[in-house]
């Protein structure tokens, strides 16, 4: 091995040396897979927006004591919203400072963890009246908009046919303002609806009004949860 070999096997045995040092980042990316693939764990409040969870405890959310439901608690910085042997529903419902009844926008992240139906749906104000954004209804199929001039999510026009993959998260926008509702699911518009002339309601009087997450026959999680307040059109 003549001596110019031997400085360039020397070089290239110091630059991987390097490369695995824990301080390196291409080292890092192997250990760090949720944080770089996917959405991360943890957010940073963007300017503008309100925090309406802290990933620690359910401070300015109480449960909603539906007959033989779920209690809704926090692990691993998310919440959850177990399914539960012998009932159908799990909600909180925010008793926090007041927030706006139209003109915002609310997001969060949400996963389906076991169960078909229904992990993160959000009943939500819209002026003197309540809605339901829901996705992954009806055994996993059935987004939309309940309700709608006496129609729920199955069978007005919002209604969508997609399902979700169990253990995945999937970003949440809902943007409301006086004249429209729209929401985003993962890349999905589930709904798109100019609310002029229309009756908005909830599907059920007895369902909890406010903001209000709940999950149906299924367990969810939810995280990074903020809300921003939008100028009003008025």
């Amino acid at each position: 091995m003549n001596k110019k070999y031997k400085i360039i096997t020397l070089i290239v045995t110091v630059l991987v040396l390097i490369s695995a040092l824990p301080g390196d980042s291409r080292a890092q990316e192997q250990h760090e897979p949720s944080i770089r693939e996917g959405l991360s764990a943890v957010q940073d409040v963007p300017e503008g927006w309100e925090s309406l969870f802290d990933g620690k405890t359910l401070t300015g959310w109480k449960i909603v004591p539906y007959s033989g439901g779920g209690e809704a608690y926090v692990k691993g910085g998310s919440l959850i919203l177990p399914n539960v042997s012998g009932g159908l529903m799990t909600a909180v419902c925010w008793i926090g400072d007041s927030l706006p009844e139209n003109n915002y926008v609310i997001y969060y992240e949400a996963r389906r963890v076991t169960g078909t139906d229904i992990f993160a749906a959000l009943t939500f104000p819209y002026g003197d009246t309540f809605a339901s954004l829901i996705f992954g209804g009806w055994y996993g199929t059935v987004n939309g908009l309940s309700s709608i001039d006496g129609y729920d999510a199955s069978e007005n026009e919002t209604t969508q046919y997609f399902s979700y993959n169990n253990d995945q998260w999937y970003p949440v926008q809902l943007h409301v303002t006086t004249d429209s509702i729209r929401a985003m699911v993962g890349t999905e518009k589930v709904v798109d609806l100019a609310t002029k002339g229309k009756y908005i309601h909830l599907r059920d009087e007895t369902l909890a009004t406010g903001f209000t997450l709940w999950s149906y026959r299924s367990t969810g999680e939810i995280r990074n949860l903020r809300i921003k307040k939008l100028p009003s059109k008025d």
